[in-house]
């Protein structure tokens, strides 16, 4: 009898065993997947002393908040572009692209850059290939994936780094790496 109950316990340790390796593989699994980042872009306001206007390719140049020239393009139904003068606050909203990654959860804390180009957030929800994001303080941004499979790999609650890549490598026509 002895025999048959050391056999049970040793069938029911091997049983546990393996659920608990099949456990951590299907967590190294989903985290290999959530490893990947996620391109996109958002809509962001912006603000600042216009510096200069280019007609012939219809940009602005815009001193920020911090002292940073900033050049966008603008659209064809901005009236009067070349009647604005230098000095003159200037505000809009512009596409900006960016990259989502997700964060481990063994990653406790994420620091984000002085500069405001990355922050760190928690997706609140995703639909197609919007992705809505929460920061620590409760704003929102909402994210225009590159793909709605990336979207897809993202759930709500998982934390991100929000990168917002340098605007002047946008308008040099550099792209995501």
């Amino acid at each position: 009898m002895k025999s048959k109950s050391n056999s049970t316990k040793s069938r029911k340790a091997l049983w546990s065993f393996k659920s608990a390796l099949v456990a951590a593989a299907s967590s190294m699994v989903m985290t290999g997947a959530f490893a990947a980042s996620i391109d996109g872009t958002t809509s962001v306001g912006i603000g600042g002393k216009l510096q200069s206007v280019d007609m012939n390719t219809h940009q602005v140049t815009v001193i920020n908040a911090r002292g940073a020239a900033e050049v966008f393009k603008v659209g064809d139904n901005v009236p009067n572009l070349d009647k604005i003068k230098p000095g003159t606050n200037v505000f809009g909203t512009t596409e900006r692209a960016v990259r989502l990654t997700v964060l481990d959860s063994a990653t406790l804390a994420a620091t984000p850059s002085p500069d405001g180009n990355q922050t760190v957030a928690s997706v609140a929800s995703v639909d197609g290939r919007t992705v809505t994001l929460r920061d620590t303080q409760g704003a929102e941004l909402t994210v225009q994936t590159n793909s709605p499979k990336a979207a897809a790999t993202v759930v709500p609650g998982t934390r991100v780094l929000v990168d917002v890549v340098n605007p002047n490598e946008l308008s040099t026509g550099k792209v995501l790496k």
